[in-house]
């Protein structure tokens, strides 16, 4: 009911205030639609219309609709070219999104430019695409944080040397070759030898022709494979089966699904890939869209994706975020280009933001070394400016049929107060120095929970009562099993645990518990009792936050049957989901570094793992609970209308009474519920039936004047009509109040 209230005030709001100045506006969509890029363009275009109807249908929109202009690039420039030149013809087109590969994006980028579109690419990085242009901006890392990145992870992670760089020769794997080779340099690194590769499949005689020397290919310490999904498809079994079993440190464009179900775990085994966005530590929002996605269009989205809808995501913020409801390209522009970190948008792959306002890491690093006795290094050269998304590169291995994250991540701290303490982080292994960037070393723990029964569901306590087997797994010894016992559910109001099972003596670490939580839950009452809840679990460590920890769910082993043990017994499962994501305490818990300046906090977030179970009331018991205790009230004040007209006192008594039962009942039901402060769907119910009494009342003092004033067959007249309208107008209303209900639930 409350959200039938909210449809009608924010059509009331349009009708009133600004119906008449609703506003459609344009967003093209520039990507490959034929050809055997197809495969990947439709993707990004049907991510954007996702959005669009998402947005066109929520209330927040207030009338005002966005539309797609979409265009086919064929992922080839000259025809990219044509399709952006005839686009910026239309004045009321506000900005672009598109392209899936750089070539196209090389194409068009001055025509957009000229025109002064903003141009927003979900999956484009190579930097010359977007070089020195102000018009262009790419929610992917560029090629150059990308390639620079392989490198860190290789030294300071896996710890490999001697590599063998294979790499595609167009701008993507140009580019990364450069980046990568360059920090490999600076590092210390020692490229052993470069093999390029055309884009596309190799030869079956690939590996045999380029790398025909066994002795020198067990010389190799780690494979970079800077290319994209369609060559390394080919390469990949070439290279294991000529007898090169060394790691394989690959780019985003690995993530390709192919890679696990078209080739042998023999093959992929092994196999690291960096991207700026896992689907294992999905947030809520992006679970929501991979969720909806897969149900508008029948099949998983990928990673660009989910990246095409933040990018028309980002655009629709710009125009709201318009003076005086009036956006142009300009504006839009300026609001992408001008998002800080502390006021990211939050996005389904994660916060997104374009100007790192309070970057302070370049004079604290130099203020770490000057304290040693050392210099900075020099910035690197040569790179093309770029506005791209400030973003973490997270790294995955190919394991168990799927992109596993990584026991160990490096992630760029942003905060001043790490920063601050930079030498002591380092001190204690918590943050490493590279090459004059810092970086955390955060350490990675799986988490399961399976349900074993839902003991109680509290809705008047807003709580509700579990028994969960819950485990964890971590890798290295950075770790031990006093960090796993400081990891608990954020939400309990009580816990007690005993440990199940563990297993300590493999690289892969395992602990299991069996618990009894009893958990916070904040109910949504306004459609009971028709309503639907969501029970959550939120899991996180205690004290160490996410810069220190990641939690992500092991869903290959949490079980997906339905809860059929839930008490009280008036609930059915309806599903769950799981989901990682960060918490934000609102408090600095007395830490005066957490307050580095006037007005300005830290945020320090907790990393997550999230379980909601689903449920449902089951409306049958609440037939004889709740409706038919209301129905008998009524039904015995409309009995009343045929107690004969001379009979005015037991008519009117009997009626007041009937009043006075509704609200009594009324608030016997307000009592075994929390105090909330909204209408619920069954109050609903009684408010029509204290209107339903009252009208009575009047029309039984109405029945009783005409009757005193002579005019009895008028009265019976009346008596009549208004008895059986009244029946009609119960019926009618309660079976439109309940179609509803039912309808949103």
């Amino acid at each position: 009911m409350r959200r039938f209230s909210s449809v009608l005030l924010a059509l009331l709001m349009v009708l009133l205030s600004g119906g008449a100045y609703a506003k459609t506006y344009k967003i093209g969509v520039l990507v490959p639609l034929t050809g055997p890029s197809a495969e990947k363009g439709i993707p990004l275009k049907n991510a954007a219309e996702l959005f669009v109807e998402q947005f066109n249908a929520a209330p927040e929109s207030e009338g005002n609709r966005l539309e797609l202009v979409v265009r086919d690039d064929f992922d080839d420039p000259d025809k990219a070219r044509a399709a952006a030149a005839e686009m910026v013809k239309d004045e009321s087109l506000l900005a672009v999104v598109g392209h899936y590969y750089p070539g196209v994006a090389l194409a068009t980028g001055k025509i957009f430019a000229d025109a002064k579109i903003p141009f927003l690419s979900p999956n484009v990085s190579s930097p010359a695409a977007f070089a020195d242009n102000k018009w262009a901006f790419t929610l992917n890392m560029p090629d150059s944080v990308q390639g620079a990145f392989l490198a860190v992870y290789i030294k300071e992670v896996l710890k490999k040397d001697n590599i063998l760089v294979i790499y595609n020769t167009d701008p993507f794997g140009s580019s990364l070759r450069d980046a990568f080779v360059a920090k490999a340099e600076r590092l210390g690194l020692k490229v052993l030898k470069t093999l390029p590769v055309e884009v596309g499949p190799v030869a079956k005689d690939w590996a045999a022709t380029n790398l025909p020397d066994a002795t020198e290919n067990q010389n190799f310490g780690i494979i970079a494979t800077l290319t994209h999904s369609e060559s390394g498809l080919s390469f990949l079994p070439q290279l294991r089966d000529a007898g090169i079993k060394a790691p394989v440190m690959a780019p985003n464009t690995w993530s390709n699904p192919k890679f696990l179900t078209e080739l042998d775990e023999k093959y992929t085994a092994n196999v690291y890939l960096a991207s700026a966005f896992l689907w294992e530590i999905a947030n809520q929002k992006a679970s929501a869209f991979a969720n909806a996605y897969t149900k508008r269009f029948g099949a998983r989205p990928s990673v660009a994706a989910a990246m095409s809808f933040d990018a028309v995501n980002l655009i629709a913020k710009a125009i709201g975020a318009a003076e005086k409801g009036a956006p142009t390209r300009a504006s839009i522009r300026d609001y992408v280009a001008g998002i800080e970190w502390h006021g990211f948008v939050e996005g389904v792959t994660g916060n997104l933001f374009y100007k790192n306002g309070r970057d302070m890491t370049a004079e604290y690093v130099g203020k770490y070394l000057q304290a040693k006795g050392e210099t900075a290094p020099p910035p690197a050269t040569g790179s093309a400016v770029v506005q791209a998304s400030y973003r973490d590169v997270y790294v995955s291995v190919m394991k168990d049929g799927r992109f596993k994250t990584a026991p160990v991540q490096l992630l760029i701290p942003h905060e001043e107060y790490v920063l601050k303490e930079m030498g002591e982080r380092i001190a204690k292994g918590q943050v490493t120095l590279v090459d004059g960037t810092p970086y955390h070393i955060v350490d990675v723990i799986s988490v399961g929970v399976d349900v074993i029964r839902i003991n109680d569901v509290s809705i008047k306590d807003m709580q509700w009562d579990v028994d969960v087997f819950m485990w964890f797994k971590w890798s290295g010894g950075r770790l031990d099993v006093k960090d796993i016992e400081k990891i608990s559910a954020i939400n309990a109001v009580k816990e007690t645990s005993a440990i199940f099972k563990e297993d300590l003596t493999h690289g892969t670490k395992y602990r299991a518990y069996r618990k009894r939580l009893t958990l916070t839950a904040p109910y949504d009452l306004s459609n009971f009792p028709f309503d639907s809840q969501t029970l959550p679990l939120e899991i996180a460590h205690t004290n160490k936050n996410s810069t220190h920890v990641m939690l992500v769910p092991d869903t290959r082993h949490m079980e997906t049957v339905p809860v059929k043990d839930i008490k009280p017994q008036e609930w059915t499962y309806t599903g769950r989901s799981v989901f990682s994501d960060l918490y934000r305490y609102d408090s600095t818990f007395g830490d005066p570094d957490y307050r580095m300046g006037t007005g300005y906090k830290s945020p320090v977030y907790f990393s997550t793992v999230n379980l909601e179970i689903g449920i449902k009331r089951i409306l049958k018991p609440y037939l004889f609970t709740f409706f038919l205790p209301l129905l008998i009230i009524l039904g015995i004040i409309l009995i009343i209308l045929w107690v004969p007209l001379d009979q005015f006192a037991p008519r009117i008594n009997a009626t007041i009474s009937g009043l006075i039962g509704v609200l009594v009942y009324h608030m016997s039901q307000k009592n075994s519920f929390p105090k909330v402060g909204y209408t619920m769907s069954a109050d609903y119910y009684f408010l029509v039936a204290y209107a339903f009494v009252v009208s009575m009342i009047f029309n039984i003092i109405f029945i009783q004047t005409l009757q005193s004033a002579g005019q009895k067959d008028v009265a019976k007249l009346w008596n009549k009509r208004l008895s059986i309208g009244a029946m009609i107008a119960a019926i009618v209303i309660y079976a439109a109040m309940t179609i509803f209900a039912m309808s949103v639930a």
